[in-house]
């Protein structure tokens, strides 16, 4: 029985979510958080130590649209990413409709016992397991 391992990101101009998950317990849980560097630049190093440390069959990224499904400048900035990120691993990348998983994240991170002001990198995080878990749950 083949297990394959999939990542997971929440992009952000500041930073990126991560969040792994397999075949086996398809179930997602947030990994790493990345910065990213101060000028906007994407921190590729930080994602070659995580990628090197769980190589994976597959990367979903999250790709947000407004309430009205229409791209907004976040979409285009995901899906250059994604495009980056398989180039650059060589892996395929699905994109996923990430529409309010950062509030859903918010949600779950207060309902369990968090602060209430979440840190952001917490959502994150979260954000790329529902991103993550929502693309399990469709495939």
């Amino acid at each position: 029985m083949t297990i394959n391992t999939y990542l997971g990101f929440d992009v952000g101009t500041k930073r990126t979510g991560v969040a792994i998950a397999n075949s086996l317990t398809l179930q997602a849980n947030g990994l790493e958080l990345v910065t990213h560097h101060k000028n906007g630049a994407t921190n590729w190093d930080g994602f070659d130590v995580i990628i090197a440390q769980h190589p994976a069959n597959l990367f979903i990224v999250g790709v947000p649209y407004d309430q009205d499904g229409k791209e907004q400048e976040m979409t285009f900035i995901a899906k250059s990413f994604a495009r980056k990120l398989s180039e650059r691993y060589q892996v395929e990348t699905v994109l996923v409709d990430e529409y309010l998983s950062s509030n859903e994240a918010k949600k779950q991170l207060k309902y369990n016992h968090h602060h209430k002001n979440a840190k952001r990198g917490d959502v994150d995080k979260r954000s790329a397991a529902l991103i993550l878990q929502t693309w399990l749950g469709d495939s």
